[in-house]
């Protein structure tokens, strides 16, 4: 191939990922920027940049929608979740691949096998179980069903371990370490991509959740942000502005953690997939 031919085909690629990005970025382009506008010009012609900026939605939409208390309880929610998942991942992650007991591996594929079963399916029995509890419309029934781990992070936790060499458990063990200090003072640190991975992925899960708190809570004070957001259909005169203020706000936090985490995350998925 030619240096020209080269030089076109990278333009070409180029272009390409720029076309790519574009189509993802600009429905959040055109969600700021209803964000900031004024009802009247929401549906006015197609421009992005508004006549005037309307930076006083954001702040309707925290007071009046009561989206500073729904984003307050969801990141009660999702920040306890994500430690529950975090430690109960690890420590069933550290087992899986480093201990050896009787049927290991079969508790482990039949583990794994719960992520074939859909969500649905479990969605009526959980209720059950929330309700007998009298855990009901209230935070805990929104957090003790999901905060002892997930079959997915247990398995990005184990195939990162597996990789490990065994080497250093040998030298802790000569230490006198036992499993606990293994645990905490070597597996943990070194598993700082898998683990950053599961962070990630619960926290976004649990940031997006709809199904269950809709089921969950009935009453406006443990609502989370996707229930609220939600509510926005029920008034008769939906302000688009206001309620693409709201939505800039639950999806910001996310954006961020994203692009804070991106570097283990790429890790953690890269080298979960090896195996001793």
């Amino acid at each position: 191939m030619s240096r020209a031919a080269h030089s076109l085909m990278r333009v070409f690629l180029y272009a390409l990922v720029f076309l790519i990005l574009f189509v993802y970025l600009f429905p959040l382009i055109w969600q700021f920027s209803t964000s900031i506008k004024h009802l009247d010009e929401v549906f006015r012609g197609f421009n992005i940049f508004p006549a005037q900026p309307m930076w006083e939605n954001y702040q309707v939409a925290w007071s009046s929608f009561k989206v500073g208390r729904y984003l307050l309880n969801t990141v009660i929610v999702a920040c306890t979740v994500t430690l529950g998942q975090i430690i109960c991942c690890s420590m069933a992650g550290y087992a899986f691949a480093r201990l050896r007991f009787p049927g290991r591996d079969a508790i482990f594929y039949l583990y794994l096998a719960t992520m074939m079963i859909p969500s649905t399916v479990t969605l009526i029995p959980s209720y059950i179980i929330v309700l007998e509890l009298g855990l009901v419309d209230s935070i805990s029934g929104l957090i003790l069903p999901f905060i002892f781990g997930s079959a997915l992070g247990t398995f990005l936790v184990r195939q990162y371990l597996m990789s490990i060499p065994g080497d250093l458990e040998d030298a802790a063990k000569i230490d006198g370490a036992g499993y606990f200090t293994i645990w905490t003072r070597v597996m943990l640190p070194m598993s700082k991509p898998a683990l950053a991975t599961t962070a990630v992925m619960t926290l976004v899960s649990q940031w997006n959740s709809l199904v269950w708190p809709l089921i969950v809570i009935q009453s406006d004070r443990w609502k989370v942000l996707s229930v609220g957001l939600a509510d926005f259909r029920l008034y008769r005169n939906i302000q688009w502005n206001t309620m693409m203020a709201a939505v800039v706000t639950a999806t910001l936090p996310m954006i961020i953690i994203l692009f804070m985490a991106q570097r283990f995350f790429i890790q953690g998925i890269q080298f979960s997939g090896m195996n001793k």
